[in-house]
């Protein structure tokens, strides 16, 4: 039973996001048991109700750094990646991996307010804006969540999250309501390199809210329509990943060509790939240069699918295809 639960009457409502990449909205009232449960207004009740949306089971052990409430460092398929979260709310969350490369999503506080970390390891940084809470969650598949808690119908309607992403980058659509970042070479390899995880909502009462992304300019807005039967507060969750090691490698007509005429061994195709599935690539080259052959023939381009060690190659034109 949420006995403190507000309602927003027919009011749009926009969340920018993170790094994600995933975004949520979820809220959550007041425990029963107050006496045990931590005070509201505190960083342990704040941390409490993100947690109650997100769950604890990916929230990567951490350690406070210079400057950072909470770092974490998280190894994954593609290697290790540091996750270090802001002092401040209006700081800026880094992804970084052993390689050097970094990703920046700056907070969209109002307020410099100190970021504690508190509950399972969120970090809170309470009362960033107006009626609005912010809280990061490194998370142990090399990513992390940007939450904005929406506290009451005083809270803004958007957040911005600025993106920060390095040099010889890119960020596409992904076709599925989130964003690809990829790594672009100058051959015309585009490889993923991070994500930004489609928007999800969900109200105090666990009902699911509309919630879609766009991009304006460097800023990633996540909007989300609410209404009358709207229950706060609203958490909104940017999920981002970083160094990943799936999604889709699209290669241009003049690298497929090499792939079809020379097979996918006999080039540095592979080198784009992150590093853990270069090994894998010799496995699948006889089907990728069928493919490539294939993809040639038909004044196309080969785009190569990989998650978990297996690849699977296709066609596609238009985009990246020139």
């Amino acid at each position: 039973m949420h006995t403190s639960t507000h309602r927003r009457h027919g009011r749009l409502t926009t969340a920018a996001v993170s790094l994600t990449a995933g975004t949520a909205l979820v809220a959550c009232a007041i425990p029963a048991h107050a006496a045990t449960d931590p005070r509201p207004g505190d960083a342990g009740h704040a941390a409490a109700v993100v947690e109650k949306a997100t769950g604890t089971e990916d929230i990567a052990s951490s350690t406070a750094g210079p400057g950072s409430p909470a770092r974490a460092v998280t190894t994954t398929e593609g290697g290790d990646v540091t996750i270090t979260a802001p002092d401040k709310a209006t700081g800026t969350l880094n992804a970084a991996t052993g390689d050097g490369t970094s990703f920046g999503l700056t907070l969209p506080g109002a307020k410099g307010v100190q970021g504690v970390k508190a509950g399972a390891g969120t970090v809170v940084y309470r009362d960033a804006a107006a009626a609005t809470d912010i809280a990061v969650q490194p998370t142990t598949d090399g990513g992390a969540r940007t939450l904005v808690t929406l506290k009451d119908d005083r809270a803004a309607a958007t957040h911005r999250f600025r993106l920060d992403l390095p040099q010889g980058t890119g960020i596409t659509e992904d076709g599925q309501g989130g964003f690809e970042i990829n790594r672009v070479s100058g051959e015309g390899v585009h490889v993923p390199v991070g994500a930004i995880d489609a928007p999800w909502a969900k109200d105090a009462d666990g009902r699911d809210v509309p919630t879609r992304y766009r991009l304006d300019g460097d800023d990633l807005v996540q909007t989300v329509e609410t209404d009358a039967d709207t229950a706060f507060p609203v958490v909104a969750d940017p999920k981002v990943t970083w160094g990943i090691v799936t999604g889709t490698a699209y290669f241009n007509k003049s690298e497929t060509r090499k792939i079809a005429d020379n097979g996918a061994l006999s080039g540095v195709v592979s080198g784009f790939l992150p590093p853990g599935l270069n090994i894998y690539w010799g496995a699948h080259a006889a089907v990728i240069t069928t493919t490539a052959v294939k993809a040639k023939n038909a004044k196309k381009c080969i785009k190569i699918k990989f998650a978990a060690g297996i690849f699977i190659p296709g066609q596609y034109s238009g985009g990246y295809c020139k």
